[in-house]
């Protein structure tokens, strides 16, 4: 938890001017839809900072609970607010991220989607050998894409971790690709070998050349 913390105030305080733009359209969307934003400040907070961090790494304001797919139809039904929230909070109350949620959600709505979001990226991680194995996980039934996915698993990994590279296999080439991105505007240094049975992915993370991106979904 205090690492957990600590990685939050550090987060928060490299995107704060990011987080002041995401606040104020977060509510100005939601009171002219209508919605309630979390009333976890943490979990709100944390959400405006992902998603100043998506913004920042991928240039456009993705849904932090998803990498980009390639699919430029759906990257843009996944810029936040997506095209799903209206039936996402109609049957669960929130959204996938639990960042909007219906008017009248009471404070047990609230907890039971925090605790779905969680109970889809709290899941044991398949690691063997000093290797991050992401293939095989569900898909999430609008938008196909697995939960977590391999930007989720890589940063559930690096919380804590020690070791000077991270290698990891990806199923598909727009993965490896998001990775390459991320490493990118972390400073990692990034190679990748592809097999018949996916890609081998290694971030080296003590290489610091960091670099960011531009562009936005608008709103």
């Amino acid at each position: 938890m205090l690492k957990m913390m600590i990685g939050f105030m550090k987060d928060y305080w490299k995107y704060r001017d990011a987080v002041k733009k995401q606040h104020r359209w977060i509510v100005k969307y939601a009171a002219q839809k209508g919605y309630a934003i979390n009333p976890s400040l943490m979990m709100s907070k944390n959400l405006e900072v992902w998603l100043s961090e998506m913004e920042a790494t991928f240039g456009k304001r993705y849904c932090p609970c998803f990498e980009p797919s390639g699919d430029a139809k759906l990257d843009k039904q996944m810029c936040c607010p997506c095209e799903f929230i209206d039936d996402e909070i109609d049957e669960y109350g929130t959204c996938h991220c639990a960042l909007f949620g219906r008017g009248d959600l009471d404070k047990a709505g609230w907890k039971a989607s925090s605790q779905r979001l969680m109970g889809e990226y709290r899941v044991p991680l398949n690691m063997k050998e000093g290797v991050l194995d992401t293939r095989g996980m569900p898909l999430d039934p609008r938008r196909g894409l697995p939960i977590p996915d391999a930007m989720h698993q890589m940063k559930a990994t690096l919380n804590g971790y020690g070791g000077k590279t991270l290698k990891m296999i990806v199923e598909r080439d727009q993965e490896a690709k998001n990775l390459e991105t991320i490493a990118a505007f972390r400073g990692y240094g990034f190679s990748k070998t592809a097999s018949d049975d996916g890609i081998t992915v290694t971030l080296d993370l003590e290489n610091k050349n960091a670099q960011g991106a531009s562009g936005s979904c608008g709103q």
